[in-house]
């Protein structure tokens, strides 16, 4: 800038005023990089529902391909979501095998007064197995990788209610609406059992025993 008598003069600005947006730059971007990635519970979330929809998409061509699909999606996310092992406080094996025996009980108390489904004891233990696996999947995915994302997250009573909640969305194209609040009662069962013991061994438990009790019962 040139000044009547003044030789013309260059006003520099400062390195750190110079530097400014250049060291804001990473900072945004990584600001742009979270608000754009979803969060791991988010995305375990919609990846469990993403398997039961393809299940309920296959359902027409029969229950052994629509759950084939259902139990590998399942199991893709398993694997993804493996964790190492956690620092939480768990309950031995045998105490949390009993506590997924009497909790499946407790689940089996609104249908056991009901008269006899009258099915066929030879189609049971193959309809059994299969129960069980799909069970066990479940829950491995939801009491599983889903409760421990959404309890990073937001700790554990908001992951046994996104678990619930979940559990009977993923029921939905089975058995229908009315069912809904009777499967998210039992979500809310199985994710407190979940966070009673710091395990998912007596989820899977009391769920299979509950699935094969329904077949005598519902």
């Amino acid at each position: 800038m040139a000044v009547a008598g003044h030789p013309a003069q260059r006003h520099r600005l400062s390195a750190g005023l110079r530097n400014r947006d250049r060291r804001l730059h990473p900072a945004a971007s990584v600001i742009q990089v979270r608000l754009a990635a979803p969060r791991p519970a988010a995305r375990v979330t919609v990846l469990v529902l993403g398997a039961a929809v393809l299940r309920a998409l296959l359902l027409p061509a029969g229950d052994v391909l629509s759950s084939a699909a259902f139990g590998a999606g399942l199991l893709a996310i398993i694997w993804i979501e493996r964790a190492p092992s956690s620092s939480e406080l768990r309950w031995g094996r045998g105490r949390a095998l009993a506590a997924g025996l009497a909790t499946g009980a407790v689940l089996l108390v609104p249908v056991v007064a009901t008269p006899l489904s009258g099915r066929p004891l030879a189609a049971f233990w193959e309809w059994a197995a299969i129960a069980a696996v799909i069970a066990t999947l479940e829950e491995s995915a939801i009491r599983g990788a889903l409760y421990r994302r959404w309890s990073e997250e937001a700790g554990p009573v908001i992951a046994t209610v996104a678990g619930a909640v979940v559990f009977a969305l993923i029921h939905l194209p089975r058995y229908g609406l009315g069912a809904m609040p009777l499967d998210a009662a039992v979500g809310l069962a199985l994710g407190g059992l979940r966070a009673l013991t710091g395990r998912v061994l007596p989820c899977a438990v009391a769920h299979t025993v509950a699935d094969w009790g329904a077949w005598f019962w519902a």
